[in-house]
């Protein structure tokens, strides 16, 4: 028997009287005013809904309105009904317009909304618009309305909202809405038009002939109602009852779904989910207050097997019992309220016979738990790890025991065998332990061993029971753990002495090195509660024997590397491809154990990468430096695709760059004959062919802008002090080759326009117009208008000369007088051909 304090006692039959009032004036309403109980208790909502002139609304009234706060003497309750045009401010309450005006936010006065009472009543619910229901529904669940970053709790607990709606009406209009609702809501009921007794309308009808009104004073306070909430929330449920819970929502729900075939409009009433299984525990827990106001006061608050049958209220629709079901159905004329009352009897008989499987099944649930525990077989695999540990079977045995202790069988006889188990996978551990490194032929053991015995060490660090051997066994395994890094040590330098090893057998050695380290870490953390002092002894010697495995392996690799490229190699690039794939794969599992190990790869791979830039760039052939530049181009970029540092291999290739480049100026710098050209070949266009043939192959120009462009290329290797990548050498061998074709081109463009202009009749000399014609057809078959307007050689030629002359010393001086003569060129030209238009225009 529990003892409750005087106010609980006064609050309990408080609530008795408050309600025992409320049935002796609406009659043939006890499954509502049931849930009504429920939901109050248990700071949930109910959904009413009936045809009109039921008492809905009346009821709602004189539950909610009568809840007084002591403090006050008034209800803490927000009514409202609701219609099409019924907004978010109305229920939310108004929008806050000081903020709104001041910062643009949208805030709302949430104390003068429903948020802001204890009580809500939501008259015709369903008469709102579909969005606002939805979002009504969200905040009636959470209890909190979000806007923006600001959430603003509220102090509502329970809400009662009615319709004179048929729920077959609202499936309808909305399946979605009505299962949004199911969902939330933990008590959905429905009233019936009619009584099932004639002497309760008799009563109804005799009390309003004699003019009486409901007499309703009998008080309850919202104080009283958080006294009995809070006794509410110490309810216990066993782990039987939990079961049980389980085991009717699921076979409930099973069985709803399957009379969907009989009655194809049918839908259950419950949505069943994560969220109404907790709801159901808490409707649960309410019922054994109830049970404890109204029938048991003496019972224990801890829920029971045959308090189960109280969930009907919150599985089910809410209606009429059986007996009233049945009487009310042989008279019932609205298809809708036979509809309605049809899914109320169906419910009820399902949830009958499902119950009564269900207390079956829980008569058997020890056992049945049991067997599916695998007790038995935990330990026969325990008792051979004790023989023969085999990491596996351990990691297996170890987290299989932790799920099943974890939260525990929900019947304690079934925990008393399973830590059997667990304490002796824990003494197996201890004896494997205690072996050694290598005891009995087991060897390093690896990963899997590290693993099995992380696995065991969180077991016995989870589980209380086996908390007390905690601290010896991470002793032991610290001990255990120090070899462990040794032999880590030890295996990688090892590998000095296998001649055959290649590096992709150093890539998987490595990997495996690296996770049994992590492992180890993994390991060492777990030991910081049972054995602290070990701790960072252990870390210091992780960390020795990481450094210890990265030297081996990169000496190791070297060895196989240097190895690899002293036998016959392919084309260059394709071997410098190949092993840079190969050192990459090896650099990450180097960085993976070392983060300062990312220059490997760069270390090995650089020499033979600055062998094949140099082969490359040597045995190059060109005639023009742009196509060596595409050459240097392409080296720069394979070089970086392989993750080799250009700006290293271009600087040590630089004297070879600068040669190549200075032998090209010598080769070009040879003697280009610039003979004049005849005298037939001034006015038929051959010398405009000579030029555009043999000058283009034999006295090519841009060379210097191609030079500069490549050292622009190659500019990021430049040396801190140095201006450009090319040496001055180069730069000027280059410029006076340039100098010299283009004093060639000059000289023969001078030569070529003297002879034209020579040939061709003065514009003072050209009075007729055909004669003007003649002339001018004959300046355009010599095709120097050609290349000295369409082609824009003159242009382009000044353009070179500009870039020679800004050139310190000879070559810019001798740029500059070219300059000149080319500006006499194209004034020469210029003057003649206008004054021939201009006399053409005046014939």
């Amino acid at each position: 028997m529990q003892a409750h304090p005087p106010p609980y006692l006064q609050a309990a039959r408080a609530f008795r009287h408050f309600f025992s009032e409320l049935r002796d004036v609406y009659l043939e309403r006890e499954t509502l005013f049931t849930q009504l109980e429920l939901a109050l208790l248990s700071r949930e909502h109910v959904l009413v809904v009936g045809p009109p002139g039921t008492a809905k609304s009346a009821i709602a009234s004189a539950v909610l309105g009568r809840i007084f706060d002591e403090h006050t003497g008034l209800p803490s309750l927000f009514s409202k009904q609701l219609a099409e045009s019924t907004v978010q401010t109305d229920l939310l309450g108004p929008v806050d317009f000081k903020v709104l005006t001041e910062t643009g936010r949208t805030e709302y006065l949430t104390d003068e909304g429903m948020l802001g009472s204890q009580h809500a009543f939501l008259d015709e619910i369903f008469d709102g618009r579909d969005m606002l229901l939805r979002s009504i529904l969200n905040v009636l669940f959470e209890r909190e309305l979000k806007h923006g970053r600001r959430v603003t709790a509220g102090r509502t607990e329970c809400v009662i909202m009615t319709s004179n709606r048929y729920l077959s009406e609202v499936l309808a209009r909305s399946p979605e809405l009505l299962l949004a609702f199911a969902d939330r809501l933990s008590f959905i009921s429905f009233v019936p038009k009619s009584f099932a007794r004639k002497e309760s309308r008799a009563a109804m009808l005799q009390r309003f002939a004699q003019g009486a009104r409901a007499d309703l004073r009998a008080p309850l306070s919202l104080q009283q109602m958080d006294l009995l909430q809070d006794a509410v929330s110490r309810v216990k449920v066993p782990s039987d009852v939990l079961e049980g819970v389980e085991l009717l929502a699921d076979a409930l729900e099973r069985a709803l779904t399957a009379q969907v075939s009989k009655l194809p409009d049918y839908v259950p009433t419950k949505y069943f989910s994560q969220r109404s299984a907790v709801k159901a525990l808490w409707a649960l827990k309410a019922a054994v207050v109830r049970d404890q106001i109204y029938r048991r006061p003496e019972r224990p608050l801890e829920a029971s097997v045959e308090d189960l049958d109280a969930l009907r209220w919150f599985f089910l629709l809410g209606g009429p019992p059986s007996t009233e079901t049945e009487a009310l159905l042989k008279s019932v004329v609205d298809p809708r309220e036979r509809a309605q009352l049809e899914i109320v009897r169906l419910e009820q008989r399902t949830f009958d016979e499902v119950i009564a499987k269900v207390r079956q099944e829980l008569g058997g649930g020890l056992e049945r738990e049991a067997q599916v525990l695998g007790s038995a077989e935990e330990a026969s695999a325990v008792e051979a790890l004790s023989r023969n540990w085999q990491p596996s079977m351990a990691s297996t045995s170890a987290r299989g025991l932790l799920t099943k202790l974890v939260p525990g069988p929900r019947h304690a006889q079934n925990r008393a065998p399973l830590l059997v188990s667990a304490r002796a996978l824990v003494a197996a551990m201890d004896q494997r332990l205690a072996r050694g490194m290598a005891g009995q032929g087991e060897g390093r053991g690896g990963l899997a061993l590290l693993s099995s015995f992380q696995d065991v060490l969180e077991l016995c660090r989870v589980i209380p029971e086996l908390k007390v051997g905690l601290s010896p066994l991470s002793e032991s395994t610290a001990r255990f753990l120090e070899g462990a890094l040794e032999m880590i040590a030890l295996t990688a330098e090892s590998a000095d002495f296998e001649e055959g090893l290649k590096l992709e057998g150093l890539v998987g050695l490595a990997d495996n090195l690296e996770e049994e380290l992590s492992r180890s870490a993994d390991l060492v953390g777990i030991l910081a509660e049972g054995a602290p002092v070990a701790v960072e002894r252990l870390r210091q010697s992780e960390a020795a024997a990481r450094k210890r495995v990265v030297g081996a392996l990169r000496r190791r690799a070297t060895v196989a590397f240097q190895g690899a490229s002293a036998r016959g190699r392919k084309e260059p690039l394709e071997t410098l491809a190949a092993d840079s794939r190969r050192l990459s794969q090896l650099e990450q599992s180097l960085v993976a154990l070392d983060p300062t190990q990312r220059s490997f790869k760069e270390e090995l791979l650089l020499p033979l990468g600055l062998a094949y830039a140099r082969e490359v760039l040597a045995s190059t052939p060109f005639e023009r430096i742009e196509q060596y530049g595409r050459a240097v181009q392409a080296v720069a970029e394979n070089l970086r695709r392989e993750g080799l540092p250009v700006d290293v291999v271009m600087g040590e290739c630089q004297s070879l760059l600068d040669g190549r480049l200075r032998e090209h100026a010598r080769l070009l710098t040879r003697d280009v004959p610039s003979p004049p050209p005849p005298a037939a070949s001034v006015l038929n266009g051959d010398a405009y062919v000579f030029y555009r043939g043999e000058f283009s192959a034999k006295a090519p120009d841009g060379e210097l802008a191609a030079l500069l462009g490549l050292d622009g290329q190659l500019a990021f290797t430049r040396g801190g002090s140095a201006s450009a990548f090319f040496s001055e050498n180069a730069r000027a061998a280059v410029a006076q080759a340039e100098l010299t074709f283009i004093q060639t081109r000059v000289k023969y463009l001078r030569s070529w326009l003297t002879q034209l202009l020579t040939s061709l009749p003065s514009p003072e000399a050209l009075t007729e117009r055909p004669e003007v014609e003649r002339t001018v057809d004959r300046l355009v078959r010599s095709r120097f208008p050609l290349l000295a307007l369409k082609e824009g050689e003159l242009v382009r030629l000044k353009g070179v000369l500009s870039l020679l002359a800004a050139i310190p010393g000879e070559v810019g001086e001798s740029a500059q007088r070219l300059e000149a003569q080319l500006r006499g060129i194209d004034e020469d030209f210029g003057r003649y051909s206008r004054q021939v238009l201009e006399r053409r225009s005046a014939a």
